[in-house]
């Protein structure tokens, strides 16, 4: 996924910051102050600066019409919606049943009239010799093309076989399939149909945003009115577009965000004919040539109230004050005086237990990697489980481990001394829940069973992690448990 830039300053030195979005903690390179980036999971908003100035968005609006006049120049900045995420879906796509292909007659002699029928396996045929399928004249010519001694002809047995089957697949027999994807979609904020714009598209490629800043905004143009609430916007982006016969889905790692982009909105005459002009004021693009006067009406300007966007406050442990280590998508921070873990929650961070699981009498073997689970404990009626709380790139990998581990709990003591060190946390506690819930789901096996999740999904009362010591071979992890190997490279 592409990555939108965040440029702010340092609030202790003032200096220049960037980082990506969806970035928990940063380090200023300017005074080396570590700062906790605040807001996560909630809708915040940015904005674009425009690039070209009114009289360079005039030049481009009137190319190709020397003639036109510019009679009014405005600049306004679009409300748009931006949603990424890890996308798990189970999709019921019922395979179609294979054509039947009928012989033909020459092989075998004799029409399909004559004789009965029987199915015969498509495998089964490659064991048949040239002589069988073509007849001995043909079978000696083929020896003698590839250089082999011909063979007294023999009788061929008369094969009562009129049609060649592949093996029938019932259409009622059906089942879920499992598809991940990285979702990352833009949409207009408001109900601009003649504005021209549909998403952001390529500009998040390498899009600077800087935090939102009403006062500035509207010292430079109009702010168009946000027209979609966050329910909506949310329905909207993770609607599976192209993808069919999805029966249950869950997104982890959902980031919602609102970007203010700037266009200049041009109105142009020649004669009696007056048209509006839309220049994209970043790019110097026109992105709608001759558009209704009427577009005006519907760029309503944003009334006034406020809207989130990212704080910055220095990262320290809210126990003891000490300074918590940096690790930029990190969810979790873990105190390195008072051995507290803390989750990042919003504009807070709230404390989560978790324990070190000890193989034998040690934390694992020698050179062991840790990796950090979520065990969720279940509420009545519910069973437990174990997701990861670590990133991989192949999303199914998360899945698969979820399942094993929730169908068979690993047995552990936990493990005292000092604490080893750990991948990081990259999905919470609520995304673990979410993703129980997935895995859940497909243990049903059939559409209509996957279907029925939806009113009756598992429930969790708590959340704790557990560090795994996985043993180091080569390029992989090994699990203690199941000794499932996983390729380390994939949890970069």
């Amino acid at each position: 996924m592409s990555q939108v830039v965040v440029s702010t300053e340092c609030p202790t030195c003032s200096g220049p910051l960037d980082f990506s979005e969806g970035t928990n903690a940063i380090r200023c390179p300017s005074c080396g102050s570590t700062l906790l980036v605040t807001g996560r999971k909630q809708v915040l908003t940015y904005w674009v600066a425009p690039k070209i100035r009114a009289d360079v968005a005039g030049a481009a609006a009137r190319t190709g019409r020397a003639q036109a006049r510019v009679a009014s120049r405005e600049l306004f900045f679009v409300p748009f919606y931006r949603l990424t995420g890890h996308d798990f879906q189970w999709q019921d796509a019922p395979p179609r049943p294979a054509p039947e292909r009928e012989a033909p007659s020459m092989l075998f002699g004799g029409g399909a009239a004559d004789r009965p029928e029987i199915d015969i396996d498509l495998g089964s045929i490659l064991s048949w010799g040239a002589d069988t399928l073509l007849g001995p004249r043909a079978g000696d010519i083929v020896r003698d093309a590839l250089g082999e001694p011909r063979t007294p002809p023999r009788p061929i047995e008369p094969i009562s076989v009129t049609t060649l089957r592949a093996p029938k697949t019932s259409e009622t027999d059906s089942t879920v399939q499992l598809l991940d994807r990285y979702v990352e979609t833009s949409f207009p904020a408001a109900n601009l149909a003649g504005l021209g714009v549909a998403s952001l598209g390529v500009r998040t490629l390498a899009l600077r945003v800087s935090l939102f800043e009403h006062e500035r905004l509207a010292s430079l143009g109009t702010m168009v009115r946000i027209q979609t609430d966050e329910v909506a916007a949310l329905r909207q982006g993770l609607a599976a577009r192209g993808f069919e016969h999805v029966v249950y889905r869950q997104v982890l790692g959902r980031i919602l965000s609102i970007i203010y982009f700037p266009f200049w909105v041009l109105e142009l005459s020649e004669g009696a004919e007056r048209w509006l002009t839309v220049v994209d004021a970043v790019a110097e693009s026109i992105v709608q040539s001759r558009a209704p006067i009427a577009l005006r009406e519907a760029l309503i300007p944003q009334p006034g109230g406020e809207l989130r966007t990212v704080g910055l406050r220095p990262l320290v442990c809210p126990n003891c004050g000490w300074a918590l280590p940096l690790d930029a998508d990190d969810v979790i921070f873990f105190c390195p005086s008072c051995s507290r873990a803390w989750q990042i929650r919003g504009v807070d961070l709230v404390e989560m237990p978790y324990k070190i699981a000890g193989i034998g009498p040690d934390t694992g073997p020698p050179g062991a990697e840790h990796l950090r689970f979520w065990r969720l404990e279940a509420a009545a009626g519910s069973e437990s489980a174990w997701v990861p709380a670590f990133r991989c790139r192949r999303l199914k990998i998360l899945h698969d481990l979820a399942t094993r581990f929730t169908a068979k709990p690993p047995v552990y003591q936990a493990a005292t001394g000092e604490r080893p060190s750990a991948r990081g946390c990259f999905y919470d506690a609520e995304d673990a829940a979410l993703l129980a819930r997935f895995a859940a789901a497909g243990r049903r096996l059939t559409p209509d069973a996957v279907k029925a999740v939806a009113d009756d999904e598992p429930a969790f009362t708590g959340a704790r992690l557990i560090w795994i010591p996985f043993k180091r071979e080569g390029q992989s992890l090994i699990d203690p448990y199941f000794g499932l190997a996983l390729q380390e490279a994939l949890l970069d």
